[in-house]
């Protein structure tokens, strides 16, 4: 990818690219909540813009670091604020359902609740491993009790 398709593919946070002496900086605007970090091994650093709070400026030494990096920074950046925004999201959908379990059921009813997750399906395999999950996979019954406190059965 060139580094024309990165500002493109950045276009609603990329705001500009400079080169300063021996510095090269990139500048970007973030959502006031978002969080930006500097780089883990230190090269890359991060500076607020000081008349525009949404502003940040990455910059590092053209010596040791590309624009490359910096912009690997930026889109892991990206990445990682926006799944914090969906996290918080989905949380907030959690907690409403939870009000509603909370409303509706007993303190022992609720004392018996507990929390699974599964990870995604993938939604392309390769036929070999498709077959392969099929074999593997077991049909897993467990009892519960639903809103109006009957037992049901569910498969998995």
């Amino acid at each position: 990818m060139t580094l024309q398709d990165r500002m493109t593919n950045l276009k609603p946070y990329f705001r500009g690219i400079e080169m300063y002496n021996e510095a090269i900086m990139v500048k970007v605007s973030y959502p006031t909540n978002w969080k930006s970090y500097p780089s883990s091994d230190g090269r890359i650093k991060v500076a607020p813009g000081e008349n525009e709070p949404n502003i940040t400026f990455y910059y590092a030494d053209s010596n040791d670091t590309t624009y490359e990096d910096i912009f690997d920074l930026v889109e892991e950046t990206v990445k990682e604020n926006k799944d914090v925004v969906l996290k918080l999201k989905l949380l907030k959908e959690k907690v409403e359902e939870l009000k509603v379990l909370f409303s509706k059921m007993t303190y022992e009813e609720l004392s018996t609740l507990s929390f699974t997750t599964s990870k995604p399906k993938k939604s392309k395999q390769k036929k070999s491993s498709q077959k392969k999950n099929k074999e593997e996979t077991a049909v897993k019954e467990e009892n519960i009790v639903d809103e109006n406190n009957e037992e049901k059965t569910l498969k998995e």
